[in-house]
């Protein structure tokens, strides 16, 4: 009789222990789990704004110049005489 007790007291502290224990890990992993999203979000949105900043100008990339490599004057190889 004595030792039934004691496997049932075993029994219900091993029950409760493992119910106290998901409950308090289940809150601390869910507490986690809302603060790496938050970091996440917040590293999305600080790309997505570097992101923007960068399209909000499309000359910062482009060359200064577009007639850089183009010759001067246009018309200097124009014959203006067809007689000649």
């Amino acid at each position: 009789m004595n030792n039934t007790k004691i496997m049932v007291s075993v029994a219900v502290a091993l029950v409760v222990g493992l119910a106290a224990g998901y409950f308090i890990g289940s809150s601390q992993g869910i507490k986690k789990g809302i603060a790496k999203e938050k970091s996440a979000q917040e590293e999305l949105a600080r790309k997505a704004a570097e992101d923007a900043a960068k399209a909000a100008n499309p000359f910062e990339q482009a060359a200064t110049n577009p007639f850089e490599k183009a010759p001067v004057n246009p018309y200097d190889n124009v014959n203006v005489n067809p007689f000649k």
